[in-house]
């Protein structure tokens, strides 16, 4: 990483810029008697901390310019120098900017590389086929057709992104030249060569140059050669010819070191020893900027056009920035006019300026102005009176003519004249004490006539309306409406309230503009209503600056109208009868530079208009006012932790500013937040000035600073929005892409903590209403151990008495059901001596049947047969007694019938019968006596039971049926 240090320009303040507003010389051969100087900006090895060689410039997208400095790189931002270098020791010689890959591509003493990403070098010398390994500096970088040439005197360097070719020549290399995207190379033998891909092709026509090349410019049909020995022609493969004799004179035993043509055409011819030339080749308008006129030196190494149009200087002590297409132009100490001026004034004989020193002329097509003898002092306002020109001055009225100053009237201060059009043949005069009456003499001379009675304030600002009123703003005692007295002797003065616009001890100045009454004053600009003596809001202007302070408003001859206003400066364009139309000025930019003790804007001039200044005059051309077409931008540079000591973002250097907002996060213990800001205003020549907001933290911008970082302490948890404005050079506000800066809680204020907060909450409330729920649930489970205790013990009680009662009841049930089963046991007891008898009875009848078929008679056997059918109806009966046999035998058997039958369902009734007879345990006998049948059937009735019952071998069937 290489060390960045970066230095604060404080030199670009008030007194630096006095250093330079006056330190160039222009040498229009096609003169102009207002031609001045550009403003220039030079910057010395003191300011950037550096060595005091200069050879090479490079800008990037954003406006960033870098330079090659013999012991560095510099980079520069409008205010602030930083210094890079490879910690080789190796002078820089040459650079170019690579905005595809955003590198810096940097030729030195026998290395060359780039530099990207945070100033990260990386050389390519390592990459060199060995043959070529050795070469001395690398005076040249060209970006053609995605390749990058080092050109050297050894050979051309080409890079391609992967690998490295290089194309020599036997007889040595010169410079190289780019020309509309080629490239060409001189052999140390004259030669020139097209650099081509399959290497140097020779230039037909131009195999033998007079000299050394230093430029190269595509000229018509051919090119323009510039030769290190001062020379140039004009060549083609045909011919070859000295187009401009006017600049091969002025380069004329001067040792060119380069030559660049500018976006307008121009020419820029930087020299060894006779300083900058700017040639227009087609005015042929030649302009030379020498040290004599404060250039940090003649020796002028190399020219550089950046993207707003500036020329960059680099020379062999120092920097100059020469703001060539500024519409202003410097007058003053280039003229040999001393002290600050008031006013100008172009005649056809030359032009007069008055200063805080005297009045000085400068002759038509002179180079330098002449002071005239005898108006020592400071002078005022010039005017035409009767077709003469007119001085005000410090000891009265001076006359000026033939490029002579004659006094015409001793007294004290006078600030100007003008006529009276209401009494031809008078003019007035405003002084420090009042208003004097001039009379116009035969030969148009003005003499003075007498003081006028009746107001005694300085007059410096004085109109006379349509109906022949006078008008006097006193800067700072108000307005007043003078009435001429009809024997012209004395004056009536009413002071005109403004107490409605609070403009009472504010500075009120006044001025005539389209024939009318306007008042710049510290709360905007007013019209002035004469018949009426009302001040009002005026409606001519309908866009233009916000309200602010005026403190000049002026006409100039192409109907503009200028306004200097607190924070704007810019003029009104007449489009249409009452439209107007508002462009901002680049006057903006001296504003601070202006005269701020006698502020005078002088419209007498053929072009433009000239503004005094703390210094000689500024000549302002409208017409030469350019909108800029690159954006200004201003971009937060750096976000820097203070309390940390940490870098929480910086921008990169080389890739282009972010679209997006950036956005940061920073954690609870960053105390202090430091932003730094860049605004690239090389065409801004006061110092730059801006404001700061941070939304969130701020109700508004902070005032106007001239410092580019801005420092927040104790920012509070939170989300916070940056923005950092500044002025551009027309006054325009340039506001910078937001930075987003989210200031993250302590752990014990963020959000996970006010989460594990209500966690611990809802715990700490549950274990609370667990422990009181436990609390509640012991005293009630100690209620309820005593209450079951209790409830024990009565239970137990209860208990007793229930078990006592219920063995009571178990007592009187047994009983019962002793009771029953006796009764039901008598019952199936009876069933069974019933069944007996029948069976009996059937058998008696039987044996009586027997006996009376072998021996009764027909008689005797029908007294038998009805004895027995009485027998039979009393016994049918007896069927009645087994159905309730079976109804008692399931009573007391537990439905033991039911349970086989749905257990052996294809048991007969007989079967059934038998196992109910086997249920009571009765013999084989007693059985055969209840069946009727014999022994030997029931014994095969039990055979055939047992079989469906799938009772196996061994097993008896009695138990199974009474354990059933």
């Amino acid at each position: 990483m290489p060390n960045q240090n970066l230095h604060n320009l404080h030199h670009i303040t008030h007194q630096a810029f006095i250093c330079y507003f006056f330190l160039c010389s222009v040498v229009v051969l096609v003169a102009q008697p207002l031609q001045g100087i550009y403003p220039i900006q030079n910057f010395y090895p003191s300011d950037y901390k550096a060595g005091i060689q200069n050879i090479d410039f490079a800008q990037n997208r954003d406006m960033r310019l870098f330079v090659a400095n013999n012991l560095c790189v510099l980079s520069f931002n409008g205010r602030e120098w930083g210094r890079y270098n490879f910690k080789n020791g190796k002078k820089n010689r040459s650079l170019a900017f690579d905005e595809d890959h955003d590198r810096l591509y940097v030729g030195a003493q026998g290395d060359f590389g780039y530099f990207e990403g945070d100033w990260q070098y990386r050389s390519l010398a390592a990459a060199v086929p060995e043959p070529h390994a050795e070469f001395d500096e690398v005076w040249d970088v060209f970006l053609i057709g995605g390749k990058t040439y080092f050109c050297t005197f050894q050979g051309i360097y080409v890079y391609d992104g992967r690998e490295i070719r290089v194309l020599d020549h036997e007889d040595g290399l010169e410079r190289c030249f780019e020309v509309n995207n080629k490239l060409f190379a001189q052999t140390q033998k004259g030669v020139l060569f097209e650099v081509g891909s399959n290497g140097l092709n020779p230039v037909y026509g131009f195999e033998a140059l007079g000299g050394v090349l230093t430029g190269m410019i595509a000229h018509e049909q051919g090119y323009l050669l510039f030769y290190n020995s001062g020379q140039m022609e004009y060549r083609t493969p045909m011919k070859m010819e000295q187009p401009y004799p006017t600049l091969e004179k002025a380069l004329e035993g001067t040792y060119v070191n380069h030559v660049l043509q500018l976006s307008d055409r121009r020419m820029a011819i930087a020299t060894q020893t006779a300083g900058l030339f700017l040639f227009n080749p087609q005015t042929q308008v030649l302009e030379h900027i020498t040290v004599d006129a404060g250039l940090a030196t003649n020796a002028c190494l190399r020219s550089y056009q950046d993207y707003e149009g500036n020329l960059w200087v680099g020379l062999q002590n120092g920097i100059a920035l020469i703001h060539i297409n500024s519409p202003m132009r410097l007058i003053g100490k280039n003229i040999g006019l001393q002290g600050s001026g008031y006013e100008g004034y172009e005649t056809n004989e030359g032009a007069y300026f008055t200063s805080s020193s005297g009045i000085y002329f400068l002759p038509k097509g002179a180079k330098k102005s002449r002071f005239l003898s005898g108006t020592e002092g400071p002078s005022y306002g010039i005017s035409e009176v009767g077709g003469r020109l007119y001085a005000g001055h410090h000891r009265g009225l001076f006359l000026l003519e033939n490029g002579q100053a004659r006094q015409v009237a001793a007294t004290d201060g006078i600030w100007g004249v003008k006529p009276l059009r209401s009494q031809p043949g008078y003019a007035i005069g405003g002084g420090y004490f009042g208003l004097y009456l001039f009379k116009i003499g035969p030969q148009q001379v003005l003499s003075l006539a007498h003081p006028l009675k009746g107001f005694n304030l300085s007059s410096r600002f004085f109109e006379e309306d349509r109906e022949g009123r006078i008008w006097v703003s006193q800067y700072y005692k108000g307005l007043y409406r003078l009435s001429l007295s009809p024997d012209l002797t004395s004056v009536a003065a009413t002071p005109i309230s403004a107490d409605s616009l609070e403009l009472s001890g504010e500075q009120i100045a006044l001025s005539e503009v389209e024939d009318e009454l306007f008042l710049a004053t510290s709360i905007g600009l007013y019209h002035l209503d004469p018949e009426n003596a009302r001040i009002s809001a005026t409606e001519l202007f309908s866009e233009g600056p916000e309200q602010q302070p005026v403190y000049l408003v002026a006409q100039d001859q192409k109907n503009n109208i200028h306004l200097l206003c607190d924070n704007s400066v810019g003029f009104y364009e007449k489009v249409s009868q009452d439209n107007y139309q508002y462009q901002p000025s680049s006057l903006y930019q001296l504003r601070y530079h202006l005269n701020n003790d006698l502020l005078h804007a002088s419209v007498h001039i053929r072009q433009g208009i000239l503004f005094s200044a703390n210094d000689g005059f500024v000549h302002y051309m409208p017409a030469a006012e350019d909108q800029p077409t690159v954006q200004q931008p201003i971009v937060a540079r750096q976000v820097y932790s203070t309390s940390k000591d940490q870098e929480l973002y910086a921008l990169n250097p080389f890739a282009p500013a972010p679209g997006a907002p950036a956005e940061i996060q920073v954690g609870p213990g960053t105390k202090i937040i430091k932003f730094s800001i860049e605004a690239f205003q090389f065409s801004n020549l006061n110092d730059t000035k801006y404001r700061y907001i941070l939304e969130g933290f701020d109700e508004r911008f902070s005032p106007w600073t001239g410092t580019t970082s801005k420092e927040y302490t104790n920012l509070k948890p939170g989300t916070y929005t940056f923005r950092a404005q500044a002025r551009s050079n027309l006054g325009a506000t340039i506001t910078s892409q937001p930075v987003q800066v989210t200031v993250t809680p302590p752990f014990y204020l963020s959000k996970v903590a006010q989460l594990l907060y209500l966690l611990l909450g809802i715990a700490a409330l549950v274990t609370l209403f667990n422990l009181q729920r436990k609390r509640y649930q012991r005293k009630a489970h100690r209620l309820e151990q005593q209450q079951q205790l209790e409830l024990r013990k009565e239970q137990q009680k209860l208990t007793q008495i229930e078990a006592e009662k219920q063995h009571a009841v178990d007592q009187l049930q047994r009983e019962k059901v002793r009771t029953e089963l006796q009764h039901v046991s008598n019952l199936l007891a009876a069933s069974t001596m019933n069944l007996v008898v029948k069976n009996e009875f059937i058998d008696s009848i039987k044996q009586e049947l027997q006996s009376l078929k072998e021996n009764g008679r027909w008689a005797e056997a029908k007294q038998a047969l009805e004895r027995i059918v009485k027998e039979i109806d009393t016994n049918l009966k007896l069927q009645e007694d087994w159905e309730q046999f079976e109804f008692h035998f399931d009573k007391v058997h537990g439905d033991f019938l039911s349970r086989l039958q749905q257990a052996y369902p294809d048991l007969s009734p007989n079967e059934q019968k038998l196992c109910t007879l086997l249920r009571l345990n009765l013999n084989t006998k007693e059985i055969a006596n209840l069946l009727s049948i014999s022994q030997r059937g029931v014994e095969v009735a039990r055979y055939r039971l047992r079989k469906k019952l799938d009772l196996e071998k061994g097993q008896n069937l009695s138990k199974f049926i009474l354990e059933y």
